[in-house]
C-alpha cells in the first residue's frame, strides 16, 4: 500500500502536540491532576485524560489514513488482533502516574507499523515542551531540529533504567555502568540517549507495542537501536503481550566490532 510517509509525518507532529494541549488541561505541575482517575484491573491507572486524548488522536488521524487502530485504552483493539499492512500503535498518555502526580516525564505516543516493522511514530512530552518524531529515510528530528547520529560514547556509560536492571546488566555484561535515574514513561526513556543525557537505556520485562512502537522506528533514524537484552530487534505481534527486558542506545553500543558489545553475543 502506497503511503506518503512525510504528510503522515507532518500529521503525527501535529496529532500528538495537539493532544498534549488537551492534556494540559487536566494537568498540574508538581501536583494531583485535575483528570478523574480509575484503576485497571492490573493496578494501573487511566484517568479520564487518557481516553479524551485517544479518542482526540482518533478523530484527527483516522479520517485520513486507513489504518488499523491499536491503544492501549482499548483492550478490544488487542484481542485476536490478525497482521495488519498498515497500523497505528497508540498509547495516549505513557506516564500516566507521572501525569496523575505532576511530573514532567509523561509523554503522548503514536507509532506506525507496517507489515510489522516501525515505519514512522511521535512522541510529544507536553510538560517539557518537546517532540520526537521520524519516519522511515526521513531522518529523526527534535522540535524540528535533524537529530545528528549518535558518536561512539565513552565509558564509563550512563544508564537510564530501574536501578536493579542497571546492577543486572553491570553484572552480566561486566561493563562499567553508572546509574543516572529512572524515566518512568518508558516511549520518553528510550529516547534519553538521543538527547545525550545517557548512553543508554534500560527496560525491565513488561513494556508492551504501544509503549515501543513509535520510539524504535525514532531511533532507528537518529542512528540508534531498541534491542532485547539478547540482542533481538523486538517483535511486534499486536496481541497486547509483554515484551522481555529492553535496552536502547546508539548503534555502536550493541556493534562487536566496537569498543562495546552489550549483547554479550559470543
Amino acid at each position: 500500500m502506497p503511503i506518503d510517509l512525510c504528510a503522515l509525518h507532518i500529521a503525527l507532529i501535529e496529532a500528538v502536540e495537539a493532544a498534549g494541549k488537551l492534556a494540559l488541561r487536566d494537568y498540574v505541575r508538581g501536583g494531583p491532576t485535575r483528570a478523574r482517575v480509575n484503576w485497571k484491573d492490573g493496578g494501573s491507572p487511566v484517568t479520564s485524560a487518557d481516553i479524551a486524548v485517544d479518542a482526540f488522536l482518533e478523530e484527527k488521524l483516522a479520517p485520513h489514513f486507513a489504518f488499523a487502530w491499536h491503544s492501549e485504552e482499548r483492550p478490544e483493539s488487542w484481542r485476536g488482533a490478525k497482521a495488519q499492512p498498515l497500523a497505528f500503535v497508540i498509547d495516549p498518555i505513557d506516564g500516566t502516574r507521572d501525569f496523575a502526580n505532576g511530573g514532567v516525564d509523561w509523554c503522548v505516543v503514536v507509532g506506525v507499523l507496517r507489515a510489522g516493522k516501525p515505519i514512522a511514530g511521535a512522541v510529544h512530552m507536553p510538560a517539557r515542551g518537546e517532540t520526537f518524531s521520524a519516519f522511515e529515510g526521513g531522518g529523526a528530528w527534535r522540535n524540528g531540529a535533524r537529530i545528528s547520529p549518535l558518536p561512539a560514547p565513552r565509558g564509563p556509560l550512563r544508564a537510564n533504567g530501574p536501578r536493579p536492571a542497571t546492577e543486572a546488566m553491570r553484572a552480566r555484561l561486566g561493563v562499567a555502568l553508572t546509574h543516572i535515574g529512572s524515566t518512568p514513561a518508558l516511549a520518553h526513556r528510550l529516547l534519553v540517549p538521543l538527547k545525550g543525557e545517557a548512553d543508554l537505556a534500560l527496560a525491565r520485562a513488561g513494556g508492551h507495542d504501544w509503549d515501543l512502537v513509535a520510539s524504535c522506528a525514532i531511533a532507528a533514524e537518529a542512528g540508534a537501536t531498541v534491542l532485547t537484552i539478547s540482542g533481538e530487534c523486538p517483535v511486534f505481534g499486536l496481541f497486547g503481550e509483554e515484551h522481555p527486558p529492553l535496552m536502547a542506545g546508539p548503534v555502536i553500543l550493541f556493534d562487536k566490532s566496537g569498543a562495546f558489545d552489550l549483547t554479550g553475543r559470543a
